[in-house]
């Protein structure tokens, strides 16, 4: 289908320039030294948020480790050097979870950065042998205020929100981001980045057994 086949364009163009404006002029005699930097305090308390025990942040942990250095495969340096994701192209999270890249929260060098929110969200598959979703609001609070996304796409009450991949695939829920300028539903690796948690591991009471 068609849809699935999109490729994340505009969210590369848009990141490429960032990308670019954060590390121009680095040659390669120095592209260790940034690629081993230590992460920003703001990346430290997202990594740290809660409990290191943290059920659902393991499987989190998991789908993070699954980004790849695909190095050769883009002819800008900086995007080159960074974890890819199956497509091909940057893995976004990755990249700030690993210290890769340390955006700035504003082109004003006034602004305080609130820190990222530490809080997985569990949202429950509603076809019976598809995984289980685990929203993590820690790197969605890294790039986005909250009011992005709450009240007006999403109500912050727990099952208030009818969420379907349908309507997601039309540009609705999550659809408003992932897709255009977030990372594609597809293929099927891109799909365990959101659907993580496999039925009767939730913790949580299941309608689908």
């Amino acid at each position: 289908m068609r849809f699935f086949q999109l490729k994340h364009r505009i969210f590369t163009l848009i990141f490429t320039a960032l990308t670019v404006f954060m590390l121009g002029g680095c040659g390669i005699e120095n592209m260790d030294e940034i690629l081993n930097a230590d992460t920003s305090a703001k990346t430290q308390a997202m990594e740290k948020g809660g409990n290191s025990d943290d059920y659902y942040n393991k499987f989190y942990g998991e789908a993070i480790r699954m980004a790849t250095i695909k190095e050769g495969t883009k002819e800008i340096l900086a995007i080159d050097a960074l974890p890819k994701d199956p497509f091909g192209n940057v893995n976004w999270t990755v990249s700030v979870l690993k210290g890769y890249i340390n955006p700035r929260p504003s082109l004003d060098a006034e602004v305080v950065d609130d820190p990222p929110l530490n809080l997985n969200v569990f949202i429950e598959a509603k076809v019976p042998l598809m995984y289980n979703v685990i929203f993590p609001h820690s790197i969605h609070t890294y790039w986005l205020s909250c009011n992005n996304c709450h009240p007006k796409i999403f109500l912050p009450e727990a099952g208030a929100n009818p969420i379907s991949m349908e309507e997601i695939f039309k540009g609705q829920w999550c659809g408003r981001c992932h897709g255009k300028v977030a990372f594609n539903f597809w293929p099927r690796s891109n799909c365990l980045r959101c659907h993580m948690v496999p039925k009767g591991q939730s913790l949580e009471r299941e309608r689908y057994k």
